[in-house]
């Protein structure tokens, strides 16, 4: 499975020489996680962390001018941090994750060189490094059954796009996004995020003239 989600990653990083709008994206996420074992008893007292990501993809018309098919790549980290007053323990968990993006904006509206639009898609993302932290031992989540795999999440959200030139536009957009089970067994293991990210559309199209081309 990783082999061929690698190999989905290579083929998207390709098809983004030949897009017409090119995106690259940075922000912050604020992200959970929601753990119950398998008697449905969830971990308390845990609370939400903040971490970076980025992005990289195309984006393109589809059917209509207001709604565009975005493809890329993101590398993202997730976590939490809690404590077990009980019995006294601390724990913190971070982790990163490659993945690869699918989604669908559409523009609701549009002023002057401003445009707003709702966002939705899914990403698919394999797991690159991490630890958990139990009291003041660390654990190497590599080979880790429940965190080691494949993460499938589902985004939902709005941005909001300015046209600086005919071929650059800055983008402000908020995303919130929960994951499909993670954990093996009987256990639930799902990832939260909270999204603000920034970013910059450049459209390549515009980039050769009709002058170039005819040389």
């Amino acid at each position: 499975m990783k082999k061929i989600t690698l190999l989905v990653l290579f083929l998207a990083a390709t098809a983004i020489t030949t897009a017409q709008q090119v995106y690259l994206e940075s922000g912050m996420s604020s992200t959970s996680i929601e753990y119950e074992n398998s008697q449905g008893t969830g971990l308390e007292n845990l609370h939400a962390t903040n971490h970076n990501f980025m992005a990289i993809g195309y984006k393109n018309q589809l059917f209509t001018k207001n709604l565009q098919l975005a493809i890329g790549l993101n590398y993202a980290g997730y976590g939490a941090i809690g404590s077990d007053e009980a019995i006294n323990n601390f724990m913190e968990w971070n982790v990163n994750y490659a993945g690869l993006n699918l989604g669908l904006d559409y523009t609701l509206f549009s002023i002057k060189k401003a445009s707003f639009y709702l966002k939705g898609g899914m990403s698919a993302a394999i797991f690159t490094q991490g630890t958990q932290t139990l009291n003041k031992t660390v654990i190497d989540l590599k080979n880790n059954d429940d965190f080691d795999t494949l993460l499938i999440s589902i985004q939902a959200g709005a941005g909001l796009q300015h046209l600086i030139s005919d071929k650059l536009s800055f983008y402000a957009q908020y995303l919130y996004g929960k994951s499909m089970d993670t954990a093996k067994g009987d256990a639930t293991l799902k990832f939260k995020s909270s999204n603000v990210s920034f970013g910059l559309l450049i459209d390549i199209s515009k980039t050769i003239t009709k002058e170039d081309a005819a040389k």
